[in-house]
C-alpha cells in the first residue's frame, strides 16, 4: 500500500497530471495502464481506478522488460537488428524476439507476452509492410473505400503481415463502437488485458487520402489525436482469419 501511495503521489507531481494542467483535476485517466514497482523491486503494471484519483494493486510482477518489435532486443537492442527496442529488456539477438530475448507461446497460452510495451513508448513501425502490400496489390489500395463500393482486402492483408511479426496488431472498432470497422486504421494492443475489445491500443492511420482520388500507403500515429477528441480506439479481429 505504501508503494501505491507513493506512486499516486508521484503521478500528482508529473507534468500534465496536476490539477493545474488537467481540467478534471485527476492524477490519472480512469482505466489507464501504468508502470509500477513491485514489492520485490521488479517492474509491474497497475491500472488507474474509475475515480481517476487512485490506482489498483501492482500486478504482473517479475516479468522484467516488455517485448519489443520482433528481431530487436530490449533497451540495449540495436535498431539494425530488426526494429524498435523494448522497454527495460535485455539485449536480443539478430533474429530473436524483443525484451528478454524473445517469447515462445505455450500450447493453449497467449500468442503474445503478458506485457508488451507501456503507453507512450515508440510504436512499432510497420510502414514498410504497408508499402509492400501496396506494391503487391495496388488495386486493393485504390479499391479500399467500402463507402464507394470497395472492399477491405488491403486492410486485411496489411494486418495479416503485421501479425506475422507481432500478434498484438489488429483491426480497429471506430470510436470504440463494435461493428463500425475502421477501413484505414490498424491497432497495436499494448496492454496486459485481453486483446479483443481492449482500448489499450495505439491507433495507426495507414492509408493517406483514403476514399480520395489517389490513396497512398502511410503510417501516422493518431493515438493522441484520438484521445484528445474524447474518443478511443478498440482492438478487434472482427471475426476475420488474419493469421496467428
Amino acid at each position: 500500500m505504501a508503494r501505491l501511495t507513493w506512486l499516486l503521489g508521484a503521478l500528482l507531481l508529473l507534468p500534465g497530471c496536476s490539477s493545474n494542467d488537467d481540467p478534471s483535476g485527476k492524477p490519472c485517466s480512469p482505466g489507464e495502464t501504468l508502470g509500477c514497482t513491485c514489492s520485490d523491486g521488479s517492474k509491474g503494471q497497475t491500472t488507474c481506478n474509475a475515480d481517476g484519483t487512485s490506482v489498483g494493486a501492482c500486478a504482473s510482477c517479475g516479468l522484467g522488460g516488455g517485448a519489443g518489435w520482433p528481431g530487436s532486443g530490449g533497451t540495449a537492442g540495436a535498431a539494425a537488428s530488426g526494429g524498435s527496442a523494448g522497454t527495460g529488456g535485455d539485449a536480443g539477438g539478430s533474429s530473436g524476439g524483443g525484451g528478454a530475448g524473445g517469447y515462445t507461446p505455450e500450447p493453449g497460452g497467449p500468442a503474445h507476452p503478458p506485457i508488451g510495451v507501456y503507453p507512450h513508448d515508440p510504436t512499432p513501425d510497420g510502414y514498410a509492410i504497408v508499402q509492400q502490400v501496396a506494391a503487391d496489390h495496388p488495386n486493393w489500395l485504390t479499391e479500399s473505400c467500402v463507402d464507394e463500393g470497395g472492399h477491405n482486402e488491403f486492410l486485411y492483408e496489411v494486418v495479416r503481415r503485421l501479425r506475422q511479426q507481432d500478434t498484438r496488431w489488429g483491426l480497429n472498432w471506430k470510436r470504440g463502437v463494435v461493428g463500425d470497422l475502421s477501413q484505414d486504421v490498424v491497432d497495436y494492443h499494448f496492454g496486459a488485458d485481453v486483446s479483443e475489445g481492449s482500448t489499450n491500443v495505439y491507433v495507426i492511420d495507414m492509408i493517406v487520402g483514403h476514399c480520395g482520388p489517389n490513396p497512398q500507403p502511410g503510417w501516422l500515429d493518431v493515438t493522441d489525436a484520438t484521445l484528445q477528441g474524447n474518443t478511443v480506439g478498440m482492438w478487434t479481429l472482427a471475426g476475420q482469419n488474419l493469421g496467428p
